[in-house]
């Protein structure tokens, strides 16, 4: 009985270290497989993915929103290719200044981009003579993009932003009054906290490129007013973009209920 009793034991013994060895790789082999939270690897890769693709949160958590006024216009349809090349989405408020143009507003949705309202005629003298024209203006242009995208818009942003005095030379108080309708229209409106000044003296690449950098680099989120009717604005893009995506920003469309910059109303 005491020899058999020693045979059970080392057998026993012998049973207990396999199992232990056999836990042991298995744990390892599972650990491999689960990446450790805040690992150089798993930064690496966030970061890298991030400078590669617009629907990642950007490495840094900065976001740039670039904004193009006043088209579709002549130089609209090569910033398109610069936006495709670099896969990023930007938001277009688009007039009927050039109707010819017309049809890239399609195009513009199509690619993903937003497709928000500025104006139908961009006339300051009718535009803001009335709360009356004022929506007039708007629901005409707003038609027109039901017939090219599908569908209309909520997202609009003022002729001269919220902000302009240019409004009280044809009726008095009417940015507060249609800042007023467009909240209760369920509307959205934007203005801008970086001004690539693409329409006021910036009238190079170098230069709007600069303006942008200057202004996006000491903020979270960056609205950029640019106008895709300037040769030079559409120029600057694809340096600008180049510039931001190896920064770690990240490229995103405006949307209603989203980020907003809203000026304080002078009229």
């Amino acid at each position: 009985m005491k020899k058999i009793g020693r045979k059970a034991l080392r057998v026993l013994v012998t049973m207990c270290l396999l199992l232990s060895l056999a836990v042991t790789s298995a744990s390892a082999a599972a650990g491999s497989l689960i990446p450790r939270t805040g690992s150089p690897e798993q930064t690496t890769t966030t970061t890298k993915k991030s400078t590669t693709t617009t629907t990642t949160q950007a490495s840094n958590g900065k976001v740039i929103y670039l904004t193009f006024d006043d088209g579709p216009g002549q130089y609209t349809e090569q910033l398109l290719d610069v936006l495709k090349k670099h896969n990023v989405k930007a938001t277009f408020f688009v007039t009927n200044q050039f109707p010819k143009y017309q049809k890239l507003i399609a195009r513009e949705a199509e690619e993903g981009h937003a497709v928000a309202v500025h104006t139908y005629s961009h006339k300051y003298s009718q535009i803001y003579k009335s709360t009356d024209a004022y929506w007039s203006d708007f629901n005409k242009m707003n038609k027109i993009i039901k017939e090219q995208t599908g569908e209309k818009t909520t997202l609009f942003r003022f002729p001269g932003g919220s902000s302009n005095t240019v409004s009280k030379s044809y009726s008095k108080g009417i940015m507060t009054k249609l800042v007023k309708q467009a909240n209760n229209k369920g509307y959205a409106y934007f203005d801008w906290n970086v001004d690539s000044k693409d329409a006021d003296g910036a009238n190079t690449a170098n230069k709007v490129c600069r303006n942008i950098k200057d202004g996006v680099k000491d903020r979270k989120n960056s609205i950029v007013l640019c106008h895709d009717v300037k040769s030079w604005t559409v120029e600057a893009m694809d340096k600008t973009i180049t510039w931001a995506l190896k920064n770690g920003y990240t490229f995103k469309v405006l949307t209603n209920g989203g980020y907003t910059v809203h000026h304080s109303i002078n009229n």
